[in-house]
């Protein structure tokens, strides 16, 4: 079964994106926590900005020229903001605020948000784009490029918002997107807009399903555009379908954003690399993709979500282990370390002047069943941690307010900020390994696993090193950091462990940090 790639509930972050955001003053934040909400009130945990201020701390370390954090979550003044809607900008001292923490408010890519990206540009944060998309995209904007069915195909179960899916082949609505996107930009330009990303959440036909793959075989144009044997066979299809809609992108979404603004970094959701004798899992962890490039992306967008669904798709029975936090634990390091690990390997070997941007959470509610531990804030931070030394570039994100009457699951809303932030802050500490540092790394880890794991960044002579074990007790890990040296054992505790490592006079000298 192909597993469609639009599960995650980012119904949700469509609609955040016609939210609205900022802040006002605030205490300073308190220590950092790792363990639940203590809050009595949703009033207590409403995501706003003088919340936010008081909870999030700002960065210790430096973090100038850097891509910023963004959060899908608006940044508001108060829960009945509505300034980001309008195309209005946050207070200035707002924008310093968030970017003090290493946050900047994304803004959509349209006309009227210029604008907000002047606001956001004079006080020197990041200009970031962030567009949700779902269902069949812009050929709904041309009805000529649905399907010509036969009369009383019926067709296989599919969303509602898609009674037909277009043509694949058909390109109208995306040479007029194109054309929209490269007036908009332009525009953005003229305007003196320096533009640092488009990260884009285009959950969008075609996709190679199969209700998509049956409704094209009765499709009479589809069925004389299509090349000879793809319709019929399930693998060709889906092999062909992920290639065609990586070039349908680079060509009409990612050329036009490029003549005006080249080289900054593009993505799109789960758009990551694939080699045939490296494959890539998906961001369920439940298959391994087969030979997929980015095309015309700068940037990869592996996805590190800590989603309940994971237990369907990835525990086994035969564990015969009890169902709770610290097994689950297990699952969601397996699948978050997964998709991320084997796309930074193949970023290494095939395109190393690729940027990572991963999508990010600790709670993403795709399976409501409350019997379903959630990800633990201990477990999460650690994870962070080596998604920064595997090469992270940045992070977005995603934390949607699944439960607004719930006070303790709104708090994790802020709590994921908090925990980005300080994990963040942490790795700043090395910041020339996270700008310039060589990935050390990717050995992919499983739920069953109870040896020595670890991440690392090295630089020249010199190495930053994270350890850790899913196991009860500390164990010891091989490395060999440096090639003019030998292996050194690190010690991997379960509460996990930093190194800093120098080759000094053909030895590794080892310091344990903080």
């Amino acid at each position: 079964m192909i597993m469609p790639r639009f599960n995650c509930a980012h119904r949700f972050l469509l609609a955040t994106l016609l939210w609205t955001g900022a802040t006002t003053g605030a205490e300073p934040p308190a220590a950092p926590s790792t363990g639940p909400s203590t809050a009595t009130s949703l009033e207590d945990v409403a995501y706003t900005l003088p919340n936010i201020l008081r909870k999030v701390p700002k960065l210790k370390h430096d973090a100038t020229g850097r891509l910023p954090l963004v959060s899908i979550e608006i940044f508001k003044m108060s829960k009945d903001d509505q300034s980001f809607s309008e195309g209005k900008p946050l207070p200035p001292e707002m924008i310093r605020e968030l970017k003090a923490r290493g946050f900047t408010q994304y803004i959509i890519p349209d006309e009227k948000y210029i604008a907000y990206a002047q606001a956001l540009q004079k006080e020197g944060a990041g200009v970031v784009m962030v567009q949700g998309l779902a269902f069949n995209g812009p050929p709904d904007e041309v009805p000529n490029s649905m399907h010509i069915l036969p009369e009383g195909y019926k067709g296989l179960e599919r969303p509602g918002q898609q009674p037909k899916f277009p043509c694949p082949m058909v390109l109208d609505g995306w040479v007029k997107k194109q054309g929209e996107y490269r007036a908009l930009f332009r525009k953005y330009k003229e305007a003196g807009v320096k533009v640092d990303g488009v990260w884009l959440d285009w959950e969008i036909e075609p996709y190679a399903g199969d209700a998509q793959r049956d409704e094209a075989k009765h499709c009479s144009r589809c069925r004389e555009q299509f090349p000879k044997g793809v319709l019929e066979d399930k693998e060709r299809y889906r092999a062909f379908i992920d290639r065609w809609r990586v070039q349908i992108f680079s060509a009409y979404l990612v050329a036009p954003i490029f003549e005006s603004y080249p080289g900054i970094p593009v993505n799109n959701w789960e758009e990551i690399i694939s080699t045939i004798d490296l494959p890539t899992p998906s961001w369920s962890g439940s298959r391994m993709n087969a030979h997929y490039d980015i095309g015309m992306y700068s940037a990869t967008n592996p996805v590190a979500y800590g989603n309940t669904i994971w237990k369907k798709y990835n525990w086994k029975g035969e564990w015969n282990w009890p169902l709770d936090v610290a097994h689950m634990d297990r699952v969601y390091t397996q699948v978050m370390l997964g998709q991320f690990s084997r796309d930074a390997a193949n970023i290494m070997r095939v395109a190393p002047e690729t940027r990572s941007i991963p999508w990010v959470d600790r709670y993403c509610a795709d399976d409501r069943d409350p019997s379903i531990p959630i990800l633990s804030r201990t477990r999460y931070r650690e994870i962070l941690r080596h998604l920064w030394l595997r090469g992270a570039d940045t992070m977005q994100v995603f934390n949607p307010q699944w439960f607004p009457d719930d006070v303790a699951k709104t708090a994790i809303v802020t709590e994921e900020l908090e925990d980005v932030v300080m994990v963040y802050d942490e790795m700043l500490a090395y910041r020339k390994f996270l700008d310039d540092g060589q990935v050390m790394n990717t050995e992919i880890i499983q739920a069953t696993d109870d040896g020595g794991f670890w991440s690392g960044l090295r630089l020249g002579d010199q190495a930053i090193v994270r350890t850790f074990t899913q196991g009860a007790s500390t164990v010891k890990v091989k490395i060999r950091p440096f090639e003019k040296a030998e292996e050194i054992e690190l010690d991997c505790p379960p509460a996990g462990a930093t190194f800093f490592l120098n080759l000094s006079e053909g030895k590794v000298v080892v310091e344990a940090k903080p």
